[in-house]
């Protein structure tokens, strides 16, 4: 699997060759025939073994489960969930790009690999962003899975950018200054007014009295 993902992350898919996996896993070619029929049979392995699994790792614990991330302020929590999805798709770059470039190919892996992870994510995000309006912190989200897609598209415009588009080269970018960008115009569309939020901590403070 290894030697594979530096092969196709090098050629692609339609440059690579079983005999050069082989030879850079270190293994006679008809070793690799023994356990695949072809090259396209280890390109669906590698996404089949290599995604989502280590981008979900990367991405655990569940982001809406997390005690602690209720308690720091919105734009603290923002940032360290954007600074925390660009951190594990960037720990699986090559097999995400492999991923994106081919799903014309391999619809169905294209289709599990937005279910299972981008969708994962987004439902995870609009969670937290529920709870929040709930909490009076931002205002009343309509479609809170779109609010968190619009959030989550901006973040992976970063990764769309700098690493597929290989604008990095041109104009260099630090992660966590995009991070913070995102998030201060994010929180600027979201973010419920001073009235609203103020109302609602008197509310707290009368309710937890009478508790």
């Amino acid at each position: 699997m290894d030697a594979a993902i530096a092969v196709f992350g090098k050629t692609g898919l339609d440059g690579a060759s079983v005999e050069e996996i082989a030879r850079t896993a270190g293994v006679a070619k008809g070793t690799v025939y023994l356990y695949f029929k072809s090259k396209d049979d280890i390109f669906e392995a590698v996404l089949a073994e290599r995604w989502p699994g280590p981008f979900l790792e990367a991405l655990q614990p569940d982001m809406a489960s997390v005690p602690e991330l209720y308690e720091l302020p919105l734009e603290t929590a923002l940032q360290e969930l954007g600074m925390g999805f660009l951190e594990a798709i960037e720990d699986n770059i090559t097999v995400f790009k492999l991923a994106v470039s081919e799903a014309y190919r391999y619809p169905h892996r294209a289709e599990h690999l937005f279910e299972s992870t981008f969708l994962k994510a987004n439902r995870m995000v609009a969670a937290y962003l529920e709870k929040q309006a709930m909490m009076g912190v931002i205002a009343p989200l309509d479609a809170p899975l779109i609010t968190a897609r619009c959030l989550q598209g901006m973040l992976m415009t970063y990764i769309l950018s700098q690493e597929l588009l290989l604008g990095k080269k041109f104009t260099p970018i630090e992660k966590s200054d995009w991070v913070r960008e995102v998030v201060r115009l994010f929180i600027g569309g979201v973010k419920a007014p001073q009235g609203d939020a103020d109302c609602h901590q008197a509310s707290s403070r009368v309710s937890k009295g009478t508790e």
